[in-house]
């Protein structure tokens, strides 16, 4: 397969890095983050654009990286590379830039501006875009009999601090479809951890395992449009897709019953005023919710790029425990996240949330936010990053 992915291991005690062939990217099997999910990551999203790659706030991604690996002890001197240690003290800015350099060439050296044309043309991808995924992790080495005691126990600190940057091509996260009309959604059986337990200021991979069983749970449930389909069902009557509510994504409560987030986006909830629609682009007309970081979810970047946006559009942004029901009464409800962007929800456990499709505050947001990462707007944050290609 062609392509490249940038690793940096450690071998038989010594530092190995570069730019290595797809099918040779390969870690130990025995690597601690394989056993004890001793791992942390991101996601990145790189907009293609006229002029090249738009990599949408690349930096403060791998800010957060940096800070979740400190979360997990695995420090800056366990895994910079060796110019940037020799310099003395490496800081967070140098690693930072460090990455953003990496992360740019492998871009240009993946040749995905191209291939993104490429797919596009061909009808293989509606909308494809540059996907940036670096880890770093705790993996495996031994310089002698690895026979005898390897480093496999739950301390970690024997393990080797090690890292990756991958950089391929993705399309709509949650599909087309719910783009256009709106994600059928559930809330899930599987709560998120409490505060006490993982760390969800870091995105570490633990923290994903309930996040899986409760997007196995929704993209296996499906909701009856009404009850004359159950009694059609219940009559051994043909039914069509049409008849079901198909959910494609969970939304996840804490351990407490409020809402938390979805298994890789944080939500919003827009009230509109006394519950009438007026004009809901008047921003004094309407207020719009999401849960707080004491609620067990993760600070997202995307989250945060929104906040910012709907503030200075005069809208007010409450940050506040969400009880369940609000879901169903509330006029609008939208996900966050890199690769969701700011998709609508139109229904929560098979009940419409408004109007059943995307409300025109999501719209508004979603548009905002799409022309700033794309370059098509005035990049007043200092978000973009370009790469030419």
């Amino acid at each position: 397969m062609a392509g490249y992915i940038y690793m940096h291991r450690k071998e038989k005690g010594e530092e190995v890095s570069g730019y290595v062939p797809w099918d040779d990217a390969k870690i130990h099997v025995l690597s601690h983050v394989i056993h004890y999910s001793s791992g942390v990551f991101e996601g990145i999203r790189g907009y293609l654009t006229r002029g090249g790659v738009a990599i949408f706030r690349g930096r403060d991604h791998y800010r957060r990286l940096v800070r979740s690996a400190k979360i997990y002890r695995m420090f800056p001197e366990h895994y910079a590379p060796r110019e940037l240690r020799e310099r003395g003290k490496v800081s967070q800015k140098d690693l930072v830039s460090h990455f953003m350099k990496l992360t740019k060439e492998l871009i240009r050296k993946n040749d995905l501006c191209r291939k993104a044309k490429e797919v596009k043309d061909e009808g293989k991808m509606n909308n494809p875009f540059v996907y940036i995924r670096p880890v770093i992790y705790r993996g495996y080495d031994v310089k002698d009999d690895p026979i005898l005691k390897p480093p496999l126990g739950v301390n970690p600190l024997g393990n080797p601090v090690e890292w990756f940057i991958a950089t391929f091509l993705w399309d709509d996260y949650l599909g087309k479809e719910a783009i256009e009309n709106g994600a059928n959604v559930i809330t899930s059986a599987w709560a998120k951890n409490s505060p006490s337990t993982t760390p969800f200021m870091a995105k570490g991979a633990s923290n994903y395992a309930t996040g899986q069983l409760a997007k196995m749970e929704s993209v296996l449930s499906a909701f009856f449009k009404d009850y004359d389909v159950l009694e059609r069902v219940k009559k051994g009557q043909p039914i069509t897709k049409e008849d079901l509510f198909l959910a494609i994504e969970s939304v996840q409560l804490t351990t407490s019953g409020y809402v938390a987030e979805g298994t890789g986006e944080n939500i919003f909830v827009v009230m509109y005023e006394n519950g009438d629609p007026g004009d809901p682009e008047d921003p004094k007309k309407v207020k719009i919710y999401t849960p707080p970081i004491s609620a067990s979810i993760l600070p997202g970047i995307t989250r945060d790029s929104i906040i910012r946006l709907a503030k200075d559009e005069g809208y007010e942004v409450i940050e506040t425990m969400i009880p369940r029901e609000l879901l169903y009464i509330a006029d609008e409800v939208f996900f966050t996240g890199t690769a969701a962007e700011v998709t609508p929800i139109s229904t929560v456990d098979g009940i419409p949330v408004g109007k059943g499709k995307p409300g025109r505050v999501t719209l508004h947001l979603r548009r905002l936010y799409t022309e700033i990462a794309r370059g098509e707007r005035p990049d007043k944050y200092g978000w973009v990053d370009f790469v030419e290609c």
